[in-house]
């Protein structure tokens, strides 16, 4: 049980991370440096985002609904790291409660 617990949280962070940067860049094509560049490669990284998806055990519902609360997770850890935003209080105890959910939801037995 261990190992498909951080098989699936590995290939949830990793795919968060994918997608948050691949947003990212298309952002800062869109509404910071306006080079092309960036949206191409954006756009390669968040079709990646979405093949790394396909390789979680569960069904589609399943894996999005639960994704969500990694990617909510992942983001307010992205603004600490990236745009140096230190979380508040509220941020880190809604993180706490979205990964509680995200525990229940995936990997309590059925």
């Amino acid at each position: 049980m261990i190992e498909v617990v951080l098989s699936t949280l590995g290939l949830f962070f990793f795919a968060s991370l994918l997608e948050i940067s691949g947003g990212y860049l298309v952002w800062k094509w869109l509404r910071i440096d306006k080079r092309k560049i960036f949206g191409v490669i954006g756009g390669l990284i968040l079709f990646s985002y979405g093949i790394i998806m396909t390789f979680q055990p569960a069904d589609f519902g399943k894996v999005y609904a639960t994704y969500g609360g990694i990617f909510v997770v992942s983001s307010i850890i992205w603004g600490y790291w990236v745009d140096k935003k230190k979380p508040d209080r509220f941020e880190i105890i809604g993180s706490i409660v979205v990964l509680i959910g995200v525990a229940i939801m995936f990997y309590f037995p059925r």
